[in-house]
């Protein structure tokens, strides 16, 4: 049996040292508001908080990017004509907007070029990469785009689905994803989302298509998502 171990005064000292730290935070907390009191918060607690971070799957960083954008069939094409430029302004943006890239071909060039050139339909992956002088080609196939369940429908549900890969205008490799020949990402509107145009919810389906494809390319906190968003 070991020997009863007696309380002294340093002992005593210490417990109510470790029970006065918490006393101390919330009496700052309240003559700070809440603004003291998040601070405390960051600076005692946030340090042992991992970080909600996202990182990129692929990094662009210091590298010109074509986002090629194509679309499957010719049912949908015809259904939503813009749905490659529109697509690709959107992905082209959010990419600028997190620097997640080095130059970006904008959209109304590849525009131009599918004008310009007869051929372009038929090029290859490859050949409009080298055709715009860049490093990577990030090519989007969109093979669903709907705004309803069916055309007869009078409530919105849009759904929309590309399939994604980035492919080395050097090597005339894919770079990304690794292990897959592509990445197919899908996106669905959410309940509540009921826009009273069909052009508001194009908007909202375009716009969580691209921003879903862009993500992947840069690392990002995910407390920056919208915590009610319009798709998933």
């Amino acid at each position: 049996m070991r020997p009863e171990h007696r309380r002294t005064p340093a002992d005593c000292g210490r417990t109510r040292a470790a029970l006065l730290v918490p006393l101390l935070v919330l009496g700052l907390a309240a003559a700070g508001g809440c603004d003291a009191f998040a601070w405390i918060l960051t600076k005692t607690i946030g340090p042992w908080v991992p970080e909600d971070e996202s990182v990129a799957e692929y990094s662009f960083t210091g590298k010109s990017v074509l986002v090629l954008v194509d679309t499957e069939g010719a049912a949908l094409s015809a259904a939503h004509p813009r749905l490659a430029t529109v697509l690709a302004e959107r992905v082209i943006k959010t990419l600028a907007d997190h620097h997640a890239a080095g130059p970006l071909v904008p959209a109304h060039g590849v525009d131009a070029a599918r004008r310009a050139e007869p051929d372009f339909e038929r090029w290859t992956i490859v050949q409009a990469g080298k055709y715009f002088n860049v490093d990577l080609v990030l090519h989007v196939q969109a093979t669903e785009f709907r705004l309803r369940d069916s055309p007869e429908s009078t409530v919105f549900n849009g759904s929309g689905e590309a399939v994604v890969q980035v492919v080395s205008t050097e090597s005339a490799e894919r770079v990304w994803p690794v292990l897959a020949s592509a990445r197919i990402v899908r996106v669905v509107s959410m309940p509540g989302t009921e826009p009273e145009e069909a052009t508001e919810m194009e908007q909202i389906m375009t716009d969580g298509l691209a921003d879903k494809i862009a993500r992947y390319f840069f690392t990002y906190k995910k407390s920056e998502l919208p915590m009610r968003p319009k798709v998933r």
